[in-house]
């Protein structure tokens, strides 16, 4: 795994992309920064900051993962990592450490601005340090994601587009919440389409159908049985799922200075799922 960790942060030296991030990030950070703290005298540096440089994540996450996984099956030396003494956890998560240490360095930048900015007032360390945890978390759970898409597909350019276009549904995905219907008739044809669809994607990577019955017979009577006890919980339920998978809902409670255990380890799991499914699809691979 340090070996794959050094190859890619080398990788990414030696090209451009991290050259390309960091420059990024430093020249939008920096406007944020003279406009909002130093111009008008703003040292709330979480609230000002950080809740403004999310939106670079739309451009951050698909420079930083669409080479991961898609040029290394593009260019066929997938063939000698998987054959490599290496195991294919250590394989994923040598890469994702690599790109969350060039998050780390942005995050870093971010400090190094809220110390400047001390000098000249009162700064709220604790609302910059939560604010900076909460930045890390929403960057790294985006980067998950990104992973997982380079390792579905084979080429650099659609995994750019479509990390974009799902890195952009997660940053509008609070502001659906409120406009989807309330019915809760709506709430069950969504569940059932969701079951519908895990039953197709396991069917189309195991072609079994024994799985796919598994899942639909869960996932039904799942949605049955609470329906049955807790009916009221289908109301305005679209809004509900919307807001418990919104990553961006979290993030501003760490902007606000609270360090909410539940938020964090929510986004340790929502990392730890897709890291887990980028794996099992390069081990599906692997042995076919």
């Amino acid at each position: 795994m340090l070996a794959i960790y050094k190859k890619e942060m080398r990788s990414y030296f030696h090209s451009l992309s991290a050259w390309l991030f960091l420059a990024l990030f430093l020249a939008v950070s920096g406007v944020y920064f003279s406009v909002i703290c130093m111009a008008y005298g703003y040292t709330d540096y979480a609230a000002n900051i950080y809740s403004n440089l999310t939106i670079l994540f739309i451009v951050i996450v698909p420079i930083l993962t669409m080479r991961l996984l898609a040029e290394e099956k593009k260019q066929k030396t997938d063939q000698l990592l998987l054959t490599s003494p290496v195991k294919v956890s250590g394989i994923v998560i040598g890469k994702y450490l690599a790109v969350l240490t060039l998050l780390l360095m942005a995050v870093l930048i971010c400090i190094i601005q809220a110390g400047v900015l001390s000098l000249y007032g009162t700064v709220n360390w604790k609302t910059v340090l939560t604010g900076s945890l909460g930045y890390f978390l929403l960057g790294a759970s985006l980067l998950a994601i990104g992973l997982l898409i380079s390792a579905i597909t084979e080429s650099q350019m659609i995994s750019a587009a479509l990390s974009f276009g799902v890195v952009l549904l997660c940053m509008l995905l609070p502001n659906l919440s409120g406009i989807v219907p309330g019915r809760a008739r709506y709430t069950y044809i969504v569940c059932g389409l969701i079951i519908l669809l895990l039953a197709w994607f396991f069917y189309n990577e195991t072609k079994n159908l024994i799985p796919s019955a598994i899942v639909i017979v869960i996932g039904g009577a799942a949605v049955g049985i609470t329906a049955y006890l807790k009916p009221s919980i289908f109301d305005d339920g679209l809004s509900k799922i919307i807001e418990w998978f919104s990553v961006m809902d979290r993030f501003y409670d760490f902007c606000s200075g609270i360090l909410n255990a539940s938020s964090v380890i929510y986004y340790l799991s929502f990392i730890a799922v897709f890291l887990f499914l980028a794996i099992w699809v390069i081990e599906k691979r692997r042995w076919n």
